[in-house]
């Protein structure tokens, strides 16, 4: 009888090694087939820009197909919600911005959360901009604020929860005004209401102006952009308001070490590469990259500030 059950034991622990060296070839031999890259909002959008160029680069590295798909719809929580739920085997991953991640789970009660993630790494960031049509009769924040207190503001963007949303809350608190603020799929349909004149005002990256005619009133950045030396901070108006958008590569949470770790080599590499950069700058965007753990507290405390942010303008309770 003892010697069965010690000979049960040997063959149960042979086949658990067995397994686990089955396992851990599989993820030595990773990536096997092509990667699926889900980013949540439209083509040619801010987040689909930036996340397209740096699956070129992931192609590159790794050597097989990053295969793009853009799921769209509720602030990009559609999209997040299918990838938490997807297999954590390294072959569904996420190029999601702040919003998506850190916001719109306080503000939607989605199913994922904070701790639905694996995150990679941080791939690029940039300010936001107040911005109006180049010949739009508003010419100055101190115009834009002039209108809204005497007449009605209405501002676009992306659905509430994102950041321009909640900039654009943030700006019309520090001047105690109101915005009508009408949500859009993305910034190409904010373009096309703010032609049609059903929009006055859109927050958005520096690429607004090149990408749509959209000329910059004010940064919201504690610094001016090198881009628009003129355009004056939100600071220098006396209303210390800055907010950033950035986007970082995520996998499901339970994601085997070894993937993860692939994964984020291949996006050092991939982050700091000329062709990406140059890439990032032609389209007017800026790479801040962070590695993988320093990435991960960032997240972490993102999640954190912008649900007390959500709380504080009022936006939750």
């Amino acid at each position: 009888m003892k010697l069965t059950v010690t000979l049960g034991v040997a063959t149960l622990g042979a086949a658990a090694v067995l397994a686990l060296a089955t396992v851990g070839a599989a993820q030595a031999d990773y990536p096997e087939r092509s990667i699926g890259v889900m980013i949540p909002f439209s083509a040619g959008g801010g987040t689909d820009v930036p996340g397209r160029f740096f699956a070129a680069e992931m192609e590159k590295i790794l050597d097989t197909d990053f295969v793009v798909s853009n799921v769209t719809g509720a602030g990009g929580t559609i999209g997040a919600t299918q990838l938490s739920k997807a297999k954590p085997d390294g072959y569904s991953l996420g190029f999601m911005p702040v919003g998506t991640t850190t916001t719109q789970p306080h503000l939607r009660k989605t199913s994922y959360n904070a701790d639905s993630w694996e995150p990679i790494c941080l791939v690029a960031q940039g300010p936001l901009f107040v911005t109006v049509l180049d010949d739009s009769p508003i010419k100055t924040i101190d115009d834009l604020i002039a209108k809204a207190k005497s007449d009605k503001v209405v501002t676009g963007g992306p659905p509430p929860g994102s950041l321009p949303h909640i900039a654009q809350a943030a700006v019309a608190l520090a001047y105690d005004v109101k915005f009508n603020y009408i949500p859009h799929e993305g910034i190409n349909e904010v373009a096309k209401s703010m032609l049609g004149g059903r929009v006055d005002m859109a927050i958005w990256f520096s690429d607004a102006k090149a990408r749509f005619g959209l000329r910059p009133l004010a940064v919201l950045d504690s610094k001016r952009s090198a881009e628009f030396p003129d355009v004056p901070t939100m600071a220098e108006l006396g209303k210390p308001v800055e907010s950033f958008v950035w986007f970082g590569f995520f996998a499901p949470a339970g994601t085997p070490e070894a993937i993860v770790t692939k994964l984020s080599d291949a996006c050092d590499i991939a982050a700091n590469s000329d062709s990406f950069r140059d890439n990032m700058k032609k389209a007017k965007r800026q790479v801040r990259y962070m590695p993988r753990d320093e990435f991960a507290k960032f997240f972490a405390q993102q999640y954190e500030q912008n649900g007390n942010l959500l709380r504080d303008a009022g936006l939750i309770k």
